[in-house]
């Protein structure tokens, strides 16, 4: 090694020709990465779709859910089946492992399903698909005071146009309801002319119909022959002959009316309170979110300007949050690389602090380089492990440059003194970044939601730090040793006599602080350790009282309000739309008065989106849920944090107040947008329905009595009121049976599909039904006639109608009836989750299983993924934690000496927790990802500090003046990477864009950790050697009778005699 860093010293050029070469590269790695939200990841959810039209939740859970479950639970490779029955439709979502085949899996799923013969035979084909990722880039509403199929028209004309542009694939649009044709049969007519339903079917069947009848072949030429007798239009099809009584043609548009119309269920979108439609624009795993979002955005620009009538908004555009935190990285890079810098300089020499601070972008560099052949993207997490890096490498640069420096300052040639320092703590130096990468490789072995999205900023971390090794043994030192600093070159007068000035007042804080602290330190071992311990455990137990506050996710408060409203199951549409404006127009009074008050009256409004009936989810992870005229929503979108004085939870809860109780309501709830989706979510489930309305009724009582938590809602949901019918004896009497009856109810009330015409890109279904006025009233139900054998009779004769409740959905978890209960965190920044569904587990272990033996439960959202995360790090954390144990073993050869450095790594949780407390952050999963990066610069340093001992021994000096030299030699090179990196990462700490809160609790956990850091290697770590050497001596006297001197205790020594073999 000594001669390839020797040639490299004495031949600058290739070390020069190698940063170039890396840098040119890296540049172009970086410009072939693209940007996505999030990492990408390998779609592990198929999907099960299947269609029954008119089929309640419970006939589709008995009759298609339950079938399809029992078939492909025990396949190889799944995980976990969830679903939902709802109205006409069933819906279940297959997780499936890891390491299972998409392929294989999917296509098991299939077999299992297509072995299924007693589904019900106007149940359609079921629909199976492997999820696809897909990443919301843009969305955006048009609208303008047009009908709604001309925005439906325009709509569509957009997707087509932004369809071909190359690198835009999916497109989602919302806010209509499907279109149908509809043949709304006259009940009066049908008697008058004595016609059914099944004889309009039957008409259209035979008439509505393109076919081939063969072809002629004469001498000439040849003919086919062929009727094209398809109808596409109402008015066409409203003249189809259904029948010819006497010498009079009965067409359709005798006893019905046709036509084209939106499907009855409420699906209306609005934009600041204009009819619009809403399309979602998304990126796929091969696409850049940035290309995408930039190409919409052109679009969208060029739309508004030949367009009068309507005109685009756009709702939310995700490439600007990736734009912003790119942007936030450069700003805070450049930013802590001039304060890097100009910290370096003003204690060591300029040249020498240039070439360090010039290690972060080399090395940088290189990890573009192997990001665009591993698949890396730009995201959120990828930038993550940018920030977190930072400190390691400063880390590294300056504990080689000093100590270069340092041994020119003692006399040795320029060349020599770069060789000699580098190899002198390159052992220290290599051992700490490989323990760093092993604990960063911990991150391929996660699984959940973060064994999905951090092993980018695992790699980004190692790619780091791997091309740091190389600046560091190879460029660094051939820079420094050719640097003016090593020339003799001295800065101007003027900044010589700064720089001398700030180096004789770090001098004097070690002559004058540190080294009493030192010498007190040696003399009372057992009172610093002492200390260090009392102040962890008051650490923990601030933490437990409370007074530092944890969670498992920061809480990031988004940029908009999403406003849930919900009646009664069956509530008409109009009270839904009435109310919902209501509080659309509550919230436009309020904000003016808001934004006078703490805005100086910008309004702290940038738009409202209103939807009637469900709202869609923006993503494809969500499972669907049932259509409902009760249910209306507003996303109330606010103006960026950095622009207005008062945080989204504020404005919230004012909102919240001035609104206040909506009668009749079900529940209201005002949501803060999260990316991390429900903090508590309980799922019960039992084969026992009964114990299981029971078990949640109770536990929802709970839950609100703890006050702890808000919008608190339970997935069964009450459906519609619904007419059960039970057949009379007179039916009975006639032979008829309750599916013959309920099917004549069916055809005349829901309907039924006679013909799919395939207009443009739609598929328009006809529906035959009675008109609405013959089916909007239990009356018209009683006095619908059937047919039975020439006669007619009334339903009321035939059936007792009563009136029941039923369920809206039911889902499933693991072929188990479940009912899963979500609720928002009623003071995020005081509460955490974990702790809240601990108790809500002890309750449910405690009072609720002891009376409904049969039921079960699971932990879902956030904390099922931590706990998911938290099994594999039961597996996988000892086997990182046992490389990393050996790496420094290797380097030391001393148990004890390894156990030093380790014993340092939970006293840093010190200083991030009461770091966290100054600036009133709660400890979160981001915090303990700082936290890795604080144990890469703690042992980096202790590893140093070790090495540097042990060399001191081995030259000869006693014990206590081996520590004492450690400690005073030591004492530059850590204060100074511990000033230049909390330098580094306060523009970051102390920033206010919204984009910055991710980031802020790796920022202090690194910081604040550093400053503790300092104190450990500089002050515990001293004292634990003095411990460890009293050890030795007992050890040595207990098994041998020798009282060895405390130089001939320490392994350097005991080395020294098998070096001489």
């Amino acid at each position: 090694m000594r001669e390839f860093i020797k040639y490299f010293v004495k031949y600058p050029v290739s070390a020069n020709v190698i940063m170039l070469l890396i840098i040119i590269f890296g540049c172009m790695g970086l410009f072939n990465l693209r940007k996505t939200f999030f990492p990408e990841r390998s779609a592990k959810i198929i999907i099960v779709d299947a269609v029954l039209p008119g089929a309640s939740p419970l006939e589709i859970e008995q009759m298609v859910t339950l079938k399809i479950e029992d078939n492909i639970d025990g396949i190889t490779g799944v995980k976990r089946i969830t679903s939902k029955s709802m109205e006409n439709t069933s819906n279940i979502l297959v997780e499936i492992d890891n390491d299972a085949d998409n392929q294989i899996v999917i296509q098991d799923i299939k077999n299992a399903i297509d072995r299924i013969i007693s589904f019900p035979d106007d149940m359609e084909s079921p629909s199976i698909s492997l999820m696809e990722d897909l990443n919301p880039a843009i969305s955006f509403a048009i609208n303008g005071k047009v009908p709604l199929n001309q925005l439906k028209k325009v709509a569509e004309e957009m997707e087509d146009d932004l369809k071909a542009f190359e690198g835009i694939s999916k497109i989602r649009i919302s806010g209509y309801p499907v279109e149908e044709m509809e043949i709304s049969v006259r009940e009066n007519d049908l008697k008058k002319y004595n016609l059914t339903f099944y004889d309009i079917n039957k008409a259209i069947a035979n008439e509505n119909i393109d076919i081939t009848g063969g072809t002629i072949k004469s001498k000439d030429e040849n003919f086919k022959i062929r009727s094209n007798n398809k109808k596409y239009d109402a008015k066409e099809i409203s003249k189809i002959v259904v029948k010819k009584i006497d010498d009079r043609i009965i067409r359709i548009n005798d006893v019905a009316t046709v036509q084209r119309k939106w499907k009855d269920i409420s699906n209306r979108k609005f934009y600041n309170n204009i009819s619009g439609v809403v399309i979602n624009v998304f990126n796929t795993t091969n696409e850049d979110i940035s290309i995408v979002a930039g190409k919409t955005r052109a679009y969208l620009e060029n739309f508004n300007n030949i367009n009068q009538d309507i005109k685009a908004d756009i709702i939310q555009d995700n490439s600007i949050i990736i734009e912003q935190r790119i942007a936030l990285l450069t700003k805070n890079g450049v930013i802590g690389f001039i304060l890097v810098l100009l910290i370096l300089t003003l204690f060591l020499h300029p040249s020498l602090a240039g070439w360090v601070a010039v290690a972060i972008p080399i090395s940088f560099a290189g990890m573009f380089i192997l990001a665009s052949f591993y698949g890396i993207t730009l995201n959120v997490i990828s930038l993550f492990g940018m920030i977190i890096v930072i400190g390691i490498l400063v880390d590294d640069g300056i504990i080689i440059a000093e100590n270069i420096y340092q041994r020119y300052e003692k006399g040795e040639d320029r060349i020599n003194a770069a060789i000699n320092g580098t190899l002198e703590v390159l052992p220290a130096v290599f051992s700490a970044i490989l323990t760093t990468i092993v604990a960063f490789s911990l991150f391929f072995l996660l699984e959940g939601m973060l064994g999905d999205f951090f092993p980018e900023m695992g790699f980004v971390v190692i790619g780091t730090l791997i091309f740091s090794l190389i600046e560091g043994v190879l460029i660094l030192p051939t820079h420094i040793a050719h640097s003016k600093a090593l020339k003799g070159n001295q800065p101007n007068f003027r900044f010589q006599k700064i720089i001398n000035k700030t180096t004789d007042i770090l001098n004097k804080i070690k002559k004058q602080y540190y080294a009493p602290i030192l010498n007190f330190t040696l003399k009372n071992p057992f009172t610093i350790i002492l200390l260090f311990i009392c102040s962890l455990i008051i650490t923990f137990s601030a933490i437990s009282a409370g007074l530092i506050k944890s969670t498992v996710f920061p809480n990031v408060e988004g940029e908009s309000i999403l406003v849930n409203l919900k009646f009664e199951a069956g509530s008409s549409e109009e009270k839904s739309i009435k109310w919902i404006d209501f509080i659309e127009n509550k919230i436009l009074l309020s904000n003016k008065e808001i934004s006078k008050k703490y805005n100086n009256g910008t309004s702290l409004l940038r738009a409202i989106e209103k939807t009637y009936g469900n709202n869609q989810a923006a993503d494809q992870w969500t499972m669907s849920t049932a259509q409902s005229s009760e249910k209306s929503y507003l996303n109330i979108l606010l103006i960026p944090s950095e622009e207005r004085t008062i945080g989204t939870s504020e404005i919230t809860n004012l909102f919240k107040d001035a609104v206040g109780e909506i009668p009749g309501s079900e529940s209201l709830s005002f949501d803060i947008e999260s990316p991390f989706g429900k903090a508590i979510s309980i799922a019960l489930y039992s084969e026992n329905n009964k114990e299981l309305t029971e078990a949640i009724k109770i536990l929802k009582d709970y839950m609100i009595s703890l006050n702890m938590m808000k919008n608190i809602e339970s997935t069964d949901e009450k459906g519609l009121k619904e007419i059960k019918l039970k057949l009379k004896n007179k039916a009975y009497q006639m032979n008829l049976s309750t599916a013959q009856i309920l099917n004549e109810i069916r055809n005349g009330f829901y309907g039924f599909e006679s013909q799919r015409l395939q207009i443009g890109t739609d598929e328009l279904k006809i529906w035959i039904r009675y008109n609405e006025e013959d089916r909007n009233s239990i009356y018209d139900l009683e006095n619908m006639r059937i047919n039975v054998i020439g006669n007619s009779y009334l339903i009321g004769d035939l059936v007792v109608i009563e009136i029941e409740r039923d369920l809206i959905s039911i889902d499933h978890l693991n072929g188990k009836r479940s009912v899963q209960i979500n609720a928002d965190l009623l003071n995020p920044k005081i509460d955490n989750p974990i702790v809240i569904t601990s108790n809500i587990e002890e309750f449910i272990n405690n009072n609720i299983k002891p009376l409904y033996p049969s039921i079960k439960h699971s932990i879902e959202g956030q904390i099922r993924s931590q706990a998911e995360t938290g099994n594999s790090l039961k597996f996988t954390g000892p086997i990182i934690l046992i490389l990393m144990l050996t790496i420094i073993l290797f380097t030391f050869r001393s148990i004890l000496q390894t156990f030093a450095v380790f014993i340092l790594i939970p006293f840093g949780f010190i200083g991030v927790g009461w770091g966290h407390f100054i600036h009133d952050f709660q400890l979160s999963m981001f915090s303990y990802f700082g936290m890795i990066a604080l144990i890469g610069i703690l042992v980096n340093d202790s590893l140093v500090f070790i090495s540097k001992f042990n060399k001191n021994l081995k030259d000869g000096l006693k014990f206590e003046e081996a520590l004492t030299e450690t400690g005073m030699s030591r004492f530059r090179p850590i204060i100074l990477t511990s000033i230049t990196t909390i330098a580094g990462l306060a523009p970051l700490i102390f920033e206010k864009q919204l984009q910055a809160q991710f980031l802020i609790p790796m920022a202090i956990a690194i910081a604040y950790g550093l400053i503790l850091a300092t104190l450990l290697t500089l002050v515990f770590l001293p004292a634990f050697l003095k411990i460890i050497n009293k050890i030795r001596f007992v050890k040595e006297w207990v098994f041998t009778g020798e009282k060895l001197s405390k130089e001939k205790r320490e392994p350097a020594i005991k080395e020294l005699g098998n070096e001489k073999i």
